[in-house]
């Protein structure tokens, strides 16, 4: 697995990354420096202080041009330029002390949320089990060949493409297809990458490589996770130019009335706006950090910063807002001889030897019921068939019902005795817990909802009769792309969220996509701008509450920052303050801004 690389702006990068030790490292040393030029007053040691600061301004704007931002630091190398000048040592020192300091924040903001993503990016397996003979090795993905015989526990991903060598495998296609009931396969079938093993420990022979897999799309989210700014922070840095004029309007002022140079430093020195400017950054870094302790990952602050935006939210019904797994719904009797007791009773006795996922269904609606689960033997499975044994010397069989015996939705299996039909049990998806509860909370903020669903209309409008929101069946996945697309030529903010292939197109084409990946790869999860590992519906409402708080918070600290500045500015041209106090002063403005950004990485309080 690819390490996680710095996910930043362009500033940040140059800044962090493998250089964020020495970047955290230069206030120490401009510190040392400083402290031993108080003390021995060399005025050497104030301009090799000085010189580290322009130094980092330097280069800095360097990379800044090359990307193409010329919202530069033009005050910060400014004032340390007019304080050499007018031999102002000191408040050149504070300048240079307090702009590596704010850089080292920033590094350090940056560090904490790499942190964060790493430790939860590295519980994604990254290895599989080859035979070698009668052996089994632990193997990078990236190292299995084609060929391999690998082995694949019960509930684990299939990390590679292979051919099935076990004789049969049950195996649990939703993030493939959407479909919440799994599928059984026999000796030969082709298994793809993605899908998860319901069953018992299987066999596969790898047709392919991990770079050619479904897999591989996790190591790409990793890799696309790296930050870039965010429209926000874009607006942030261009309020920079603007900033400087009028920094320099009230600077220039200032000198042209009272033709004090020192005023003029002292004005200058406070205007130096550069943690302001990445106040926005921080802010974002945070909230991704938080994210990631949510099991939410965030590839850029672009996409954090667009969820707040949104103003219409489609969903995908299965395995999103349903369950995606099969789910005991209703029974209907057959036979006059027998209960619906006695029929669950006897078919979870003949499930109960069965891994199948229906199976489990069946046994645990029987044991939630507390009905009596007799004791089956003989019990014989055929793959694709069904199951049957016997019960108190009667011989019973469980299988899939013919038509009439079907409900629309889902799937239905005929309980028999001797070839007589005694009941039929019906299987559906069902909304998970705290799917109600999120998509009311997304109406209270007023967005429009709706689900858009492959599924018939009466199947999915039943499932959900009475929610605030519009249902659109029958969909391809051409249509759902179709209907996000014409959302946002009426000038919606478009968000669909979604968990398999078939929603793939859509998610790219809205302006932000939120991908349901489980603990595995999700093959539409390099379409997705958000991924929620996991299948906890209850995180949409902390993708929008996280989304929110950072945006917030970033505007909260820019918008004070600026303000204090330009007060401190007023107050310095007045002759309130001299270079070396406006130095501290503007400093312990920005390191207030940039800690209440850092608020974005906490445990939201009440605010």
């Amino acid at each position: 697995m690819t390490i996680l690389q710095p996910f930043s702006s362009s500033r940040c990068r140059k800044w962090c990354g493998s250089t964020s030790g020495a970047v955290i490292g230069l206030p120490i040393a401009v510190a040392a420096i400083l402290a031993t030029a108080l003390m021995s007053g060399q005025t050497a040691l104030y301009l090799a202080a000085i010189g580290i600061g322009v130094l980092a301004v330097c280069i800095e704007a360097y990379h800044d041009i090359r990307a193409g931002d010329w919202s530069l630091d033009y005050i910060a190398l400014l004032a340390m330029g007019v304080s050499a000048v007018t031999h102002e040592w000191l408040a050149g020192s504070v300048i240079a002390l307090m702009y590596t300091g704010g850089k080292a924040l920033e590094a350090y903001a940056t560090r904490r949320a790499e942190a964060s993503l790493a430790s939860l990016l590295a519980r994604i397996p990254k290895t599989a089990l080859v035979k070698r003979g009668q052996e089994t090795v632990e193997m990078p993905l990236a190292e299995v060949p084609t060929g391999a015989a690998i082995i694949v526990r019960g509930g684990e991903l299939v990390p590679l493409d292979g051919t099935l060598a076990s004789p049969s495998a049950t195996l649990d296609l939703a993030n493939l297809t959407g479909e919440p009931f799994p599928e059984t396969f026999a000796r030969g079938a082709v298994v793809k990458s993605g899908s998860v093993n319901d069953g018992e420990a299987i066999e596969l022979v790898v047709i392919g490589t991990l770079a050619t897999s479904a897999y591989a799309k996790i190591t790409d989210l990793v890799k696309d996770a790296e930050r870039r700014k965010a429209p926000f922070v874009r607006l942030a840095s261009s309020a920079n130019i603007p900033f400087t004029f009028a920094a320099l309007i009230i600077a220039g002022g200032t000198y042209l009335f009272t033709g004090d140079v020192v005023r003029l430093l002292a004005v200058l020195v406070i205007a130096t706006p550069c943690p302001l400017i990445i106040a926005a950054p921080v802010a974002f870094i945070g909230g991704l950090a938080r994210a990631a302790e949510r099991n939410i990952i965030v590839k850029t602050p672009a996409a954090l910063e667009t969820v707040a935006r949104v103003t219409t939210v489609f969903f995908d019904k299965t395995g999103t807002l349903t369950l995606g797994e099969p789910k005991l719904v209703g029974t209907t009797v057959l036979s006059p001889g027998v209960t619906e007791a006695q029929a669950l009773g006897y078919a979870a006795a003949l499930e109960f030897h069965s891994i199948h996922p229906v199976a489990r269904a069946v046994t645990a609606s029987a044991r939630a019921m507390n009905y009596a689960i007799a004791p089956a033997t003989n019990v014989a499975e055929t793959v694709g068939e069904g199951i049957r044994g016997t019960i108190g010397g009667r011989e019973f069989s469980l299988g899939r019902a013919p038509g009439e015996h079907r409900r629309a939705g889902g799937i239905s299996l005929l309980l028999s005795e001797d070839g007589v039909p005694l009941a039929a049990f019906h299987f559906d998806d069902v909304l998970k817990d705290d799917a109600k509860d999120t998509l009311a909370a997304l109406a209270h903020q007023e967005l429009k909802l709706a689900v858009l669903t492959g599924d018939r209309a009466e199947h999915a409008e039943s499932v959900f009769a009475g929610l605030s929101l519009t249902v659109i069946a029958d969909c391809t996945p051409e249509q759902k792309y179709r209907i996000v697309e014409e959302a946002r030529a009426r000038g919606e903010v478009v968000a669909m969220i979604g968990d398999g292939l078939n929603d793939a197109p859509a998610l790219a084409k809205a302006d932000i996509g939120i991908v349901f990946s489980g603990t595995e790869n999700t093959a539409s999860i390099s379409a997705a701008g958000i991924a929620i590992l996991g299948r906890d519906v209850s995180l949409i409402r902390e993708v929008f509450s996280l989304s929110h708080r950072s945006v917030r918070i970033a505007r909260q600290s820019v918008t004070a920052g600026i303000m204090l500045s330009v007060i401190g500015m007023l107050a310095a041209s007045a002759g309130f303050v001299a270079p070396v106090e406006g130095a501290i002063l503007q400093e312990c403005i920005d390191a207030a801004v940039i800690l209440n950004a850092l608020r974005a990485a906490l445990r939201p309080q009440a605010e």
